[in-house]
């Protein structure tokens, strides 16, 4: 076998070869069946992103053949024997991989061989970062400060998830790491994808990525946030920063200062200067309450005199006790135990309620108009294409007036599939009576209202052929609402149900999701499981 690297830390523990040398590469997985789809398939699971931790799955225990030695090398960060090398795999694939660097004997373990760095197939692409386990089987040294962040783990499948992907000319991300989201929509939806991350490994990592891909509209650049474009503007801008709070940095993807706001305070600040009008950004992170002042009234403090320039939508995840959140970081040994006293300062000092998970949605208006502010409540449902239909419907119906409103009796609603109305019903002298009526759902957001049993009906014949108007006309027939029940207030509840994601009307076509929840290995969890919005 020839020799490989040694195992060293390195910017770059890897080579940027040529275009023919990461062509050949893309064949050795290919051929080895080392594809999200044959991962799959053999699995039995929808996502690779299922696929994670290793733990959770039986069909790559065993190393038999050149797919199942890619998994464990290059998936797990598995080190394996020289001999299985040889035998699994074809001697110009092997050379292949030896080209670009990718292989090094396991330190303290004789004919063993590991992977440099970790390279999973994510939505028809290949991504490299750092290998998130067994690092001590990769480098002889302790990991620095600059590790790139694995795209396989929750946190990135999220920021996928929740990313906008509708057609645009420039893309930019910032706080780039691996660059999986740019690549995604330079593949995808952007006519030129731009990547910068503040450290040089990120940028190295994602220029072998895009070499990896063949992908050509895509720039890598390194620099402190927007500097390396200055002067210009872009159409969509997207950001995954760093948001743990933290006293000092010791890892620069996670941790985001005392508060956790130190990156993306001056994400915010400074977008003015780099969105176009019209054009949207999109942050994944974590941000504070103060004073029990709302996430989206800080996130417009933020943007300080650009603050009414700006649409908001925030989509709201799990709300966080901060001291209950640095002891369980304490406990997985991120912080130190005894730096608990002085956060509680730092907290108290700040006037920080909690710690929010949000995905936040920004538009800049394009002409004069009043500008909107929304929260929603996300769940695992929830995708960017959601996040972007709930911008255009706010913006659309916040100038509406009753006539317009009106409009509604002529549409022909439909009731969305993953609506669910409950009742619940006391038996009184035999006679059983329902007491309440709750509408839930968790896509295109998690909402809980209460409403009236007629809803059930109402809700039942919503298929898109009877307008609102002979809605109304067979709830007044079967005596399920007055004989005078008003249009006007008919059109207002068909409002509300649009504006909760209850119901949909052709002009505000929500976004079919299944294909992206699919690819992300999303599953609809048990009614319960998330925080959902009251809409009483």
């Amino acid at each position: 076998m020839p020799k490989v690297a040694e195992a060293n830390w390195t910017v770059s523990p890897f080579r940027l070869g040529s275009r023919e040398d990461f062509a050949r590469l893309r064949e050795v997985f290919e051929h080895a069946g080392y594809t999200e789809a044959q991962l799959c398939e053999r699995a039995g699971v929808a996502s690779v992103f299922e696929l994670w931790p290793s733990n959770t799955r039986k069909s790559f225990e065993a190393i038999v053949d050149a797919q199942s030695l890619f998994v464990r090398l290059f998936f797990d960060g598995d080190s394996v024997s020289a001999n299985a090398l040889r035998d699994l795999i074809l001697p110009a694939h092997l050379e292949a991989l030896l080209a670009l660097e990718l292989l090094h004997p396991a330190p303290n373990a004789a004919e063993m061989v590991s992977a440099t760095i970790s390279i999973y197939p994510i939505e028809d692409l290949y991504v490299a970062s750092d290998r998130v386990t067994r690092l001590h089987t990769t480098i002889r040294t302790q990991a620095p400060g600059d590790i790139v962040f694995s795209p396989i783990l929750p946190q990135t499948r999220g920021f996928l998830r929740l990313l906008p992907r509708e057609r645009c000319e420039s893309f930019l991300e910032v706080c780039g790491g691996s660059a999986a989201a740019s690549l995604v929509a330079a593949r995808r939806f952007a006519g030129h994808a731009t990547a910068i991350d503040i450290t040089e490994r990120s940028t190295r990592f994602a220029s072998f990525n895009a070499a990896l891909n063949g992908v050509t509209n895509f720039t890598a650049l390194q620099g402190d946030l927007y500097d390396p474009v200055a002067g210009q503007t872009f159409d969509l801008i997207v950001a995954h920063p760093p948001y743990i709070p933290s006293l000092k940095t010791d890892m620069v993807f996670r941790d985001g200062g005392e508060d956790g706001e130190q990156v993306t305070r001056r994400v915010i600040r400074e977008l003015p200067n780099y969105l176009r009008p019209g054009g949207q950004f999109f942050i994944d992170c974590m941000m504070s309450t103060r004073k029990s002042v709302s996430v989206e009234a800080h996130v417009r403090e933020m943007l300080g005199d650009a603050a009414e320039e700006f649409d908001v939508v925030v989509a709201q995840g799990a709300t966080l006790d901060p001291l209950h959140f640095l002891l369980d970081q304490a406990k997985e040994g991120r912080s130190a135990f005894a730096d608990l006293e002085q956060w509680r300062d730092v907290f108290l000092g700040r006037e920080i309620d909690s710690l929010v998970l949000v995905a936040v949605l920004l538009q800049r208006r394009s002409g004069p108009r009043s500008v909107i502010t929304t929260r929603r409540v996300q769940s695992p449902l929830t995708t960017g294409g959601d996040l972007q239909w709930m911008m255009r419907w706010q913006v659309a119906s916040s100038t509406w007036t009753a006539e317009d409103e009106l409009r509604l009796l002529s549409m022909r609603p439909r009731t969305l599939p993953r609506t669910e109305l409950r009742s619940r019903s006391r038996l009184t002298e035999g006679q059983w009576s329902t007491e309440e009526c709750t509408l839930v759902t968790l896509s295109p957001f998690a909402v809980e209202a209460t409403c009236p049993s007629w809803y059930a009906t109402l809700l039942q014949w919503c298929d898109g052929r009877m307008t609102g108007r002979e809605h109304l006309q067979y709830l007044r027939d079967t005596h399920a609402v007055p004989d005078d029940a008003p249009e006007e207030t008919f059109a207002r509840m068909i409002r509300q149900l649009v504006d909760a994601g209850l119901v949909e009307i052709d002009e505000f076509r929500l976004p079919d999701a299944t294909a992206m929840r699919e690819t992300l290995g999303v599953r609809e969890r048990a009614r319960g499981s998330a925080p959902v919005e009251r809409a009483d």
